[in-house]
């Protein structure tokens, strides 16, 4: 009942937000009235299956801009994917330079502090590493930070594929249902070995799939859907807040706006270089070449009509990378625990 309440709270400063003509009103309404209720009342709403459905409900909707998906796609973008991974070499280093010498950190927690990760696969890594609680303010700073640059940034539009079906086609049931049930089966396999946002993974490549063999050719994803999710994604990264005292955010905040503003301020260093020799959009380079938070930046590109699929590349490029190697040590750790 206290989460339902919570969701009404959140959709209700959301919707007024929005309204107003705050850029994604709706997600960031929804993150300060849960952070809010989280830090004031120590309470954090039960949303076991939200990260789930937010990754599902994206996945879908990006997988469904896939339908010019080809090898010179492909081979277009790598060398910006081979820059991507250089970049976020650049910024973990001077970041995490900054933080052992500059804010005094050892080095265990700055390493950690500036993994370009997800979170969950973070926290699962916090766990494991008994690491201290600044390094998850940190990564907090950082979420919250890239959240609201890149929703005051990108001005959302309401023209998006989204918002054309107001109502599932019955037609595309089936298929639909079958889509997701596959997403959840192979999702809930990768989610146990560690791989982060496994679910939107799978609900991306089963989704061109899907549409290479004609089953979902004209679907569009509700309106109401992405509406939810951004709902629950906004709950989601406010209920972090129930963890960390206010006293701990301001004694830790300033390393980390440090950390995180030179992080970005790389990305932004590397996307405009790279604008200039690729010939592509600064702007989807600069969320591209982002560390981390791959569902906001998807939902926002998604609303701001930018091109989802290029950017999500690289951030799904970057998971592989960056996560396959943390999740099998947390789950070479845990085995010798078990041991």
């Amino acid at each position: 009942m206290k989460t339902l309440f919570c969701l009404l709270i959140a959709t209700g400063v959301g919707a007024a937000m929005q309204y107003a003509g705050i850029p994604h009103g709706l997600l960031l309404g929804s993150i300060l009235a849960t952070a809010l209720i989280a830090s004031r009342l120590h309470f954090s709403p039960t949303l076991r299956f939200g990260l789930g459905y937010v990754q599902i409900v994206l996945g879908i909707a990006t997988g469904l801009m896939f339908t010019a998906w080809d090898s010179h796609t492909v081979a277009a973008m790598l060398p910006s994917l081979g820059l991507m991974l250089f970049c976020l070499m650049v910024q973990s280093s001077v970041a995490g330079l900054a933080l052992l010498k500059i804010a005094g950190w050892n080095r265990k927690d700055s390493l950690l502090a500036v993994y370009p990760g997800a979170l969950a696969a973070i926290f699962d890594l916090l766990e494991s590493e008994r690491a201290s609680s600044k390094v998850i303010v940190v990564h907090l700073v950082r979420l919250l930070a890239i959240t609201l640059l890149v929703s005051f940034c990108i001005p959302g539009q309401t023209n998006v594929a989204a918002a054309d079906s107001g109502v599932l086609d019955m037609s595309m049931a089936l298929p639909l249902l079958s889509l997701i049930a596959l997403c959840l089966l192979l999702g809930r396999l990768l989610l146990n070995v560690g791989v982060p946002a496994p679910f939107m993974l799978t609900a991306i490549v089963f989704t061109g799939v899907y549409l290479k063999f004609g089953y979902l050719q004209g679907f569009h994803m509700p309106s109401w859907s992405v509406d939810f999710a951004t709902v629950l994604l906004g709950a989601l990264i406010g209920s972090k807040f129930k963890d960390i005292s206010f006293g701990e955010l301001l004694h830790h905040g300033r390393a980390a706006v440090m950390s995180v503003g030179l992080m970005l301020l790389i990305a932004a260093a590397f996307a405009g270089v790279a604008g200039q020799f690729l010939a592509s959009n600064p702007l989807s380079l600069w969320l591209a070449y982002m560390p981390g938070a791959i569902e906001t930046i998807a939902l926002v590109a998604f609303s701001g009509g930018l091109n989802v699929v290029f950017i999500l590349t690289h951030h799904l490029v970057r998971m592989v990378v960056l996560h396959f190697a943390p999740a099998l040590v947390v789950q070479a750790r845990r085995w010798r625990e078990d041991v």
